[in-house]
Parts: structure tokens; sequence; C-alpha cells
């Protein structure tokens, strides 16, 4: 969960200092990994990459606050993993000029409800 604490805060700071496409992917990274704390947690081992995919196939999500608004944020944050780190899955552009403010805001958005509610729930069990 420490990690994940730091990917948050790191994709803050980048958000702040108007660096955006890093941004989203620590956002993404923060909740993956927040997620992935609550699976190793019950001795489950997580595979994959996808927020989603950690989120609905968690064996306790009934025992998450809201976990299908979760799932929404996760749906949103899976699509920063890949176009935001390389070039080539952006055919016109790059991540740097494609992506602005409103998507690493959006990004942390997301990201925030997942890392403090795995935070609340791993504080609980």
């Amino acid at each position: 969960m420490e990690t994940a604490e730091e990917d948050l805060h790191t994709a803050r700071l980048l958000c702040s200092a108007n660096v955006h496409a890093p941004a989203c992917f620590y956002a993404q990274q923060a909740a993956e990994k927040a997620m992935k704390a609550l699976w190793y947690a019950l001795d489950q081992e997580p595979w994959g990459h996808s927020v989603v995919a950690l989120v609905e196939n968690f064996v306790e999500r009934d025992a998450l606050p809201d976990w299908r608004q979760w799932s929404d944020y996760a749906a949103q944050l899976d699509q920063f993993y890949i176009p935001t780190r390389y070039p080539d899955a952006l055919p016109t552009s790059t991540p740097g000029r494609v992506y602005r403010a409103s998507d690493s805001e959006r990004a942390l958005a997301c990201a925030e409800p997942i890392v403090n509610g795995c935070r609340e729930w791993l504080a609980a069990h």
C-alpha cells in the first residue's frame, strides 16, 4: 500500500507541474497497486494490470465501499496504462502533446477514492 500512496503523491506532483501524461499513468498505477495490496492481504495472487479486473475479481468485493463506482473509475484509469507512456500508441502524436490538465485531474479523481478506500479496508482487516 505504501507504494500506491507514493504513486498517488507522484501523480499529484506531476499534475501540479503540468506533466500530464505521466501524472495519468501514476494515478493508474496508484489504483492498481492499492487493489493489489488488498489481494495480497488475503493471500491471493493478483494477475495483470487492469484495475477493472482487480476490482471486479476481488473475492471480497462486496465488502468494498461502492465497488461498482470503483469499477467505473477503474475503467477510466485503465485507459491511461499504455498510451500515456508509448509514443507509438498514439498514431499522430506523443503522450506529452495529447494529455492535458483535465486528463490528469480526472485520473486523480478516479484514483483517489480507490486508494483511500483500499487504505480504509486494510485498516479494518
